[in-house]
């Protein structure tokens, strides 16, 4: 829908992953919690690191040309034991003109996840919101607020090309997971011959950008949640 228009300009991205269960210091007593604050496992950044980097890749995904120009991180730990932070804000500033946010937290209480991606155009805004994954808001300005269900034949086939069961019925994390594996051994046997995949997969400098990017907000927050090029 971003590349064909829909949302015309792209203006604002709108990126949230604040969940609630570290909202105590479990890590007293939860191994695999006590890692994810610890630097020497863990490196510079807790919630950065460990969630905020994932609608930050969605938002580059859905937005190709997703590129940051500067960034400001604040950064705190409400639990007093920890040395990493358990919330963090982030604004940047893309080429082009428009303006992202973030907000990765682990002390949101209640929330499962709270993952959610919003894209804001000048002519319409879509909302993916990773408790509800089936349906992406898509919204017109001055129009009534559309539903948009996985699988609808309205959508576009590049939006349909890896359903794997009919809509209504649920399509889990794995079988995401499979339609990313398929598409590294697509790509990886086209290497192997000396050609190239033609179509997109996230690959190793996608995870280079999640690392420059929790790097960067480091050293925004540490200098005082001052502006720093990206």
């Amino acid at each position: 829908m971003v590349l064909h228009g829909d949302l015309g300009e792209i203006r604002l991205i709108k990126m949230q992953f604040p969940f609630g269960a570290y909202n105590t210091a479990v890590e007293e007593t939860n191994a695999a919690a006590r890692w994810r604050m610890d630097p020497a496992k863990a490196g510079p950044s807790f919630v950065l690191g460990d969630v905020g980097t994932h609608p930050l890749f969605l938002a580059e995904t859905m937005v190709p040309d997703f590129e940051i120009e500067s960034l400001m991180c604040t950064t705190k730990s409400f639990i007093p034991t920890r040395k990493l932070e358990d919330n963090a804000f982030v604004i940047m500033n893309l080429k082009g003109g428009a303006q992202a946010t973030c907000w990765a937290s682990a002390i949101n209480c209640g929330a499962l996840h709270g993952q959610k991606v919003r894209i804001v155009g000048s002519k319409a805004s879509v909302e993916w919101y990773d408790e509800r994954p089936n349906q992406l808001t898509y919204e017109i300005e001055g129009e009534p607020v559309r539903i948009l269900e996985r699988g609808g034949a309205y959508l576009y086939p590049s939006a349909r090309a890896e359903d794997r069961i009919s809509g209504g019925h649920t399509e889990g994390l794995f079988d995401a997971w499979s339609n990313l594996y398929r598409r590294f051994a697509i790509a990886m046997e086209k290497a192997n011959k000396g050609e190239k995949a033609d179509f997109w997969y996230p690959d190793v400098h996608a995870g280079a950008e999640g690392v420059k990017w929790v790097e960067k907000c480091v050293e925004s927050a540490k200098k005082g949640a001052v502006w720093v090029k990206y």
